[in-house]
């Protein structure tokens, strides 16, 4: 049942759509042995189909043992899974999954230990009903033994006869989650819109736990310097610690994932400093990916871009950097994906973000869709007097259309951001960046602004004809 980034299909007609006249969700329920590291599942299917189809993590399933269906007939393997015919409506299957085992695999897209704990990806244990719509949800009930907690990006509902109970949205075949199970706790991080549900894995003593939980309350709040509050309901936040990366940097790696709900992965290092981790700016760009949905890879230019104008401005905005270090920032990323861009004639910036490996231009990707990003909010703001601008876009998309779970197109997302305020400014700036092959010429927006670098530091005119534009970018509504 996995939430994806793209699918894997069966060819048409083989699965028979699930009959949905009734609306009880697929139920999974989940029984964890802390000493064998084995989930038991029982896997019911409310509705009647003439046949359905099984799937996981491809080369997941040879794991799950022994897998039965509890009335009716056998399954067959495939390569993908398991089909059913003449399923009757309430038919379960029940399985076991090994999943100290899979961790233990080598295959690291599968999951890993970190410490006492299992980070695992669900797609490997927890079968997926083939078929169901991308948004439709499936219920799960999970009993734990004492001691042991779990954390997931899926839904918490109210707890009902012991069990813990989950809604689980279902999401395209590609799209990563990640579900921990060991010996921490889970702590809500409650904000204005959203909660987040964050754990800290176990390698923590008492004191790197505490400035760890205030840092996680101090940069989630940045976020609500866009637009007065969080994007989503309800985030999973996992922090791993993973010791130190690099000298100074005390997350080494952030990852936004959406498969299954959404959720935030930090690796961090927690013999840093709180200052250290106050000056970081991974975990305010990971948490800014929240305000767009998934827009392949083809938009991963705006995506990145927008996370990483956002990593500079809302922090400038939460007090974590000065407004004059947040333009530093940004004109030393500008610098670096100048530096990554190679002569005009060569390939588009779409054509280098929909690359299957974007490695070497990366600087060109995020510096270039962040360059988007500016020069859009600076329109916006000047032909509005600072009413309008990519905040304002942002939560009125906010209104209508997250949380997503299949994920836009990103021309569809600029044109609905348009729609949303009444410009043309998103699609006309797409259309010239997208088939951009050099880096923008930032010079005449500089100058609106009144930026100017001499030697070897940026200096601010407040008489420039976007000086109040510049200001109120940076500042908190």
């Amino acid at each position: 049942m996995r939430l994806s980034l793209l699918a894997v299909l069966l060819s048409a007609g083989s699965i028979s759509r699930i009959d949905a006249a009734e609306n009880a969700p697929v139920q999974y329920t989940l029984r964890y042995d802390a000493v064998s590291e084995t989930m038991s599942v029982r896997l019911c299917v409310p509705h009647a189909a003439s046949s359905l189809h099984f799937s996981a993590e491809d080369g997941a399933p040879r794991y799950l043992e022994p897998l039965r269906r509890e009335r009716g007939d056998a399954l067959e393997r495939d390569d993908d899974g398991w089909s059913a015919a003449d399923w009757h409506a309430g038919d379960c299957l029940a399985y076991r999954a090994p999943l100290g085992r899979i961790v233990d695999s080598g295959r690291r897209r599968l999951g890993a230990r970190h410490g006492t704990a299992i980070v695992i990806d669900p797609d490997a244990w927890l079968l997926r009903v083939d078929g169901t719509d991308p948004g439709e949800t499936a219920e799960v009930r999970l009993t734990l033994p004492n001691g042991i907690s779990i954390s997931a990006p899926w839904h918490p509902l109210p707890a009902q006869e012991g069990f813990q109970r989950f809604e689980v949205p279902e999401t395209p075949q590609s799209w990563m989650e990640r579900v921990a199970i060991g010996h921490f706790e889970e702590e809500p991080v409650v904000l204005a819109g959203g909660t987040l549900r964050v754990s800290i894995l176990d390698g923590v003593d008492a004191a790197q736990r505490a400035k760890l939980d205030a840092w996680i309350a101090h940069v989630s709040r940045a976020a609500l310097s866009a637009y007065g509050r969080f994007p989503l309901a309800d985030v999973q936040v996992l922090l791993i610690p993973d010791g130190p990366q690099h000298e100074h940097d005390p997350v080494g790696f952030g990852q936004s994932t959406r498969g299954q709900g959404h959720a935030v992965t930090l690796f961090v290092d927690p013999a840093q400093s709180a200052a250290a981790f106050d000056r970081d700016w991974v975990a305010v760009h990971e948490f800014s990916h929240l305000f767009h949905p998934y827009l392949d890879d083809r938009g991963s230019w705006l995506a990145e871009g927008l996370a990483t104008y956002y990593q500079n401005v809302l922090r400038a905005r939460a007090g974590l950097l000065t407004p004059s270090a947040a333009w530093e920032q940004i004109d030393a990323g500008f610098a670096r994906g100048r530096s990554a861009t190679t002569p005009s004639g060569a390939t588009t910036l779409e054509s280098v973000a929909e690359a299957e490996s974007t490695r070497p231009n990366f600087m060109r990707v995020y510096w270039s869709g962040t360059a988007y990003w500016l020069e859009v909010d600076t329109e916006l703001r000047r032909s509005s007097g600072n009413r309008l601008g990519i905040d304002e876009a942002l939560r009125r998309f906010d209104a209508c259309c997250l949380p997503d779970h299949r994920g836009w197109k990103p021309e569809d997302f600029v044109a609905k951001l348009d729609a949303l305020i009444g410009s043309d400014v998103f699609r006309r700036r797409f259309a010239e960046y997208r088939a951009r092959t050099d880096f923008p010429d930032l010079a005449p927006l500089y100058q609106d602004l009144g930026i100017r670098r001499e030697g070897g530091a940026l200096t601010f005119e407040d008489d420039a004809p976007a000086a109040d534009v510049r200001r109120a970018i940076m500042s908190a509504r």
